[in-house]
């Protein structure tokens, strides 16, 4: 029997002899040869286009697969990014998923130094943020905090905050919290400057005394801050420092601005935006035009506290003669209360020309003030008591030797 090979060889040995008897047989076949050639192509692309279109459909359906799946299972990070579960590759997100924030005309800033320091193994002291717009007003109440810090691990850690208007503006601000080994750590006290007006020479008050100070003498003295890289401490670092229990670093400062006065909002606030310096302006509650104090001159580097509602005038027994003397705990805590609605918080207090007694201090402790300031000259030393502590004074004849002497 032949095999299945060797017939197959001789079929193709036979149609080899067959093609050689004869030219005209030899063209048929050639013809024939072509045309299966040809039918063999178009049958090739027609098989690559049915290829093409499946994968087509199937790249189509993977991708309507892999859009199910990010909307049902994706996870925002941040604005701008998601991430997928269980993956450390962070993608850029559709705009519509995470819209990007519109702050609107929020102004917003962190309480106390951008660059937090906090000693290893102390704890960190959250001291908020401050936030206005022109129609909402004080949105102090609205802002959320987000971010964690480890005191217990050296390193530089990020805490937001966030606040949104009525109108859904959504306006966000940082601050870098740095937790350190080792520090050299402020002693001898804290130096909370107290400021009272700024001016212009080509806009002087006719009436001058120390407690107006030339807008250029202002820019030497926060150009010098800045230049020497002062720490500016919060008010919840300054209570903790006052009490014993957190360190500060070295060249620790605060400033304060007394009474808001036309001159420091028109003159001093944008010299302490320049030099991203924070400062507190207290604020006289009872002026027909407190709040809008507050919010029209709103700025990333100051806050405002309170200088009482109704007590800055006369009327008194001790000290200079302000009327927080003559008036009963209630009637103080009743006009701190009305003067922290105003300006949105109660985080410091400036007692009306220094004045105070056991009645003003306990009721600013009722209150919730973390520190309450008289006029006494010096600094607020640890073992003080919160409620009644010192200030520096700037004095208008000031030197700029004297000053920087005042804050070594």
């Amino acid at each position: 029997m032949t095999s299945r090979r060797n017939r197959n060889e001789n079929r193709y040995e036979n149609r080899n002899n067959n093609r050689s008897e004869s030219p005209h047989h030899a063209n048929a076949i050639g013809r024939h040869a072509g045309a299966r050639s040809r039918t063999a192509s178009l049958m090739i692309l027609i098989v690559a286009a049915l290829v093409v279109v499946l994968g087509v459909a199937m790249g189509v359906n993977t991708l309507h697969s892999q859009s199910m799946d990010s909307m049902g299972s994706m996870r925002t990070t941040e604005p701008g990014t998601a991430t997928a579960p269980n993956s450390s590759i962070t993608a850029p997100a559709s705009k519509s998923a995470v819209p990007t924030a519109d702050p609107g005309d929020i102004v917003m800033g962190v309480n106390g130094d951008e660059n937090t320091v906090v000693l290893k193994g102390e704890q960190y002291l959250e001291a908020g943020a401050h936030a206005s717009e022109p129609t909402d007003g004080i949105l102090n109440d609205r802002i959320r905090t987000s971010g964690s810090v480890d005191t217990s691990k050296p390193g530089d850690y990020t805490v937001t905050y966030s606040v949104a208007d009525s109108s859904g503006h959504v306006a966000h601000t940082d601050r870098t919290v740095h937790v350190v080994d080792s520090m050299d750590k402020q002693s001898g006290g804290v130096p909370v400057l107290m400021y009272h007006y700024v001016y212009s020479a080509s806009a002087a008050p006719d009436h001058l005394d120390a407690n107006y100070l030339l807008d250029s003498k202002l820019e030497e003295q926060l150009n010098y801050l800045s230049a020497n890289d002062f720490y500016y401490p919060s008010w919840q670092e300054v209570a903790e420092y006052v009490a014993g229990t957190h360190s500060l670093p070295k060249r620790s400062v605060v400033l304060t601005f007394d009474d808001g006065e036309e001159g420091f909002l028109h003159y001093g606030i944008p010299l302490l935006a320049k030099y991203r310096v924070p400062a507190t302006s207290f604020i006289i509650a009872s002026d027909a035009d407190a709040s809008q104090k507050v919010v029209a001159n709103a700025n990333e580097f100051v806050q405002f506290q309170s200088h009482s509602f109704d007590m800055h005038r006369a009327g008194g027994t001790v000290g200079h003669g302000g009327r927080i003397s003559a008036m009963t705990h209630a009637e103080i805590v009743d006009d701190l209360t009305k003067s922290t609605t105003i300006v949105g918080t109660n985080q410091a207090f400036a007692y009306p020309f220094g004045d105070t007694t056991d009645d003003a201090r306990a009721a600013a402790r009722e209150v919730g003030f973390l520190c309450a300031f008289t006029t006494k000259y010096g600094r607020a030393n640890t073992g003080d008591d919160p409620m009644a502590l010192p200030r520096v004074r700037v004095s208008g004849d000031q030197s700029l030797a004297s000053f920087e002497a005042s804050v070594q």
